[in-house]
């Protein structure tokens, strides 16, 4: 499969990741996240995702990451 932008080849990889992409990683209009497991409730961890531009809320969680292990 072709990037519909830049007309290169969209590696496997992400196409499994992301099997819905149309687009090569370069040029994905997609925010940059980062993702943290929420461990509060034992029995169902929850991936929680925070755009990598809130620096504060990032900051949060990896301290409530740290504690809760």
């Amino acid at each position: 499969m072709l990037c519909e932008t830049c007309n290169i080849q969209i590696p496997s990889l992400r196409r499994r990741a992301v099997p819905h992409a149309t687009t090569c990683v370069r040029c994905s209009t997609e925010r940059a996240h980062i993702g943290f497991m929420d461990w509060h409730h034992k029995t169902a961890p929850e991936l929680v995702m925070i755009p990598a531009e809130q620096k504060e809320n990032i900051r949060r969680a990896k301290r409530i990451a740290q504690r809760s292990r």
